[in-house]
Formats: structure tokens, C-alpha cells, sequence
């Protein structure tokens, strides 16, 4: 059996789902594996039984979450392939070979049966024929959306920064002038082991790279609009793809449902878009 773009965004968006709840487990892993180490800090040195119980216990977390990151690396890999293929089964004419099919078919870690419930024929709302236009137009359509979910992205992991800073800042206040100099010092050992945690699970890096994905997306969005009062060589085409693929697959993953609660807003985004550019055309001629 062949795959069509309708599979392959069955495929994608099941995919994706998948990884979504994985990241929410490897965050989590991470937040446990903290508390170890911070909780040996307060613990006497005569109590080496609790010191090494902690110890075993951040080891065996350390151990799940490299198992499970390696299984949402694999996910994530295959819902990318599954995007990539569906934008261009979708915006070409040309089919994949049956080697290439067989491929794509190793790499989903996800049943038939479950992308079929994912597929959703509506998802790419292109109203140009099979060719370099529609498939613009399928890029232009992905980056509307990516641009402004990985911007909501970077805004949640910038609140989630300021509240360990506030954290932080409340301890301090709070204990400063009621415990003895070795209270002090345990407490801020236990705020460096929280600071750990923030940059192993790389909040900072990932609001940074939420950020850098959707600068990067808004200028691929300038070029396909450039493309379009150029005809839409199909060379210009295949470069933003290039490019649009390489800032998505670079980029962390969209946080959980914030693509459920913007979605609407986002339809119609694309729709006023649409009207805009149909009327800019027939200005032009």
C-alpha cells in the first residue's frame, strides 16, 4: 500500500503526539532527579545510609531518562520524516518511490491504526494546483503556524526562568535573617542544585532556541512571499524548504497543547492571509 500525503500527516501529527507526552515525561525525570541532590545537601554526614539511598535513586533516574530520551529522540525523528514527506507528496505531483516508502515505514514507531485516527484531510488548506505554488504554499501555510507556536513556546519557558528566579529570590528573603551562617550556606547549595536542574533540562537553551526558530521562520516566510511575485521558481521553493526543515527540526519541541488552544486563531490567521494575497495578486494585474 502507497503512502499519500493524508497518511503521512496521520503519521506526523500521531507522531508528534507521542514525543509531546515523552518531552513531558523527560522534564519531569529531570525535576525528580534534582531533588536528590538537593535533599543530600541538608542530610548530616553520619547518615551515610540516606547519602547513598539519594545516590541510587539519582542514578536509577538518570538511567530512565537516557532510556526515554533515546526513545523520544527516535519518535521525534520519525514525525519529522513523516512532515517532510507529507509536504511534498502534498504540494508535488510526483509519488515516492517503493524503496522510499519502505523506509519511512521502518523509521514510525507509531500503528496504521493510530495515524489513521490522526489523519485529517483539512490540515493543509492549499488552494493551488500540484507544483511549486502549492508547495509554497504549504511552506508559507507551516510557517504561519510554527512562527507564532514556537513564540509562545519561548514565552513559556521564559516564565517558567523567572519563576525559579522568583523562587529563589523568596528563600533568601524569607530565611535570611532568621538562620545561622551553616543554614545560609545549606540553602544556597540547595539553590545551586536547583540551578543545575534549570540548565540540564535546559530551560535557558530551550527559550533560546524557541526564539532563534521563530526569527529564523519569519525570514523564510519573507522569502516564499518574495517567491510568489517571482512565480515560485522552483529552485527558491526547495531552498526555503531546506531552510523551513532546518529551523524546525533544530528547534526544541512545541510545548504541549499550546496547538490545540491557538489552533482556531490560527485557521482563521491563515484564511485572512489567504484573502490578503488573493487580493494583492489581482492588484498586480
Amino acid at each position: 500500500m502507497s503512502l499519500t500525503s493524508d497518511n503521512l500527516i496521520g503519521y506526523m501529527r500521531a507522531e508528534f503526539r507521542k514525543s509531546a507526552r515523552l518531552r513531558t515525561w523527560l522534564f519531569g525525570l529531570q525535576l525528580a532527579a534534582a531533588f536528590p541532590a538537593a535533599i543530600s545537601i541538608v542530610v548530616p554526614d553520619a547518615n551515610t545510609v540516606l547519602v547513598y539511598s539519594l545516590a541510587i535513586v539519582a542514578s536509577f533516574l538518570l538511567v530512565v531518562w537516557s532510556v526515554v530520551n533515546y526513545f523520544y529522540m527516535q519518535i521525534r525523528s520519525a514525525a519529522n520524516s513523516a512532515r517532510r514527506g507529507a509536504l511534498l507528496l502534498g504540494g508535488l505531483p510526483d509519488q515516492l518511490s517503493t524503496s522510499e516508502i519502505q523506509s519511512l515505514r521502518d523509521r514510525f514507531t507509531v500503528s496504521q491504526e493510530e495515524a489513521r485516527n490522526c489523519e485529517d484531510q483539512n490540515y493543509y488548506a492549499s488552494q493551488e494546483l500540484p507544483g511549486p505554488a502549492r508547495l509554497a504554499e504549504m511552506l508559507e501555510e507551516s510557517a504561519i503556524y510554527s512562527q507564532e507556536l514556537h513564540r509562545i513556546s519561548a514565552s513559556v519557558m521564559f516564565l517558567m526562568l523567572i519563576f525559579f528566579a522568583l523562587v529563589a529570590i523568596l528563600i533568601a528573603i524569607c530565611t535570611t535573617p532568621y538562620v545561622a551562617r551553616t543554614t545560609a550556606l545549606a540553602i544556597v547549595r540547595i539553590f545551586l542544585a536547583v540551578l543545575a536542574f534549570v540548565l540540564s533540562s535546559d530551560v535557558l537553551g530551550a527559550w533560546q532556541a524557541h526564539l532563534s526558530a521563530a526569527r529564523d521562520i519569519e525570514k523564510i516566510r519573507l522569502r516564499l512571499m518574495t517567491a510568489d511575485r517571482a512565480g515560485y521558481p522552483m529552485s527558491d521553493v526547495l531552498l526555503a524548504m531546506t531552510d523551513y526543515n532546518a529551523a524546525i527540526e533544530g528547534a526544541p519541541e512545541i510545548v504541549p497543547y499550546v496547538y490545540q488552544a491557538r489552533r482556531q486563531q490560527l485557521d482563521q490567521r491563515w484564511r485572512d492571509y489567504q484573502n490578503d494575497r488573493t487580493n494583492d495578486r489581482a492588484n498586480r494585474q
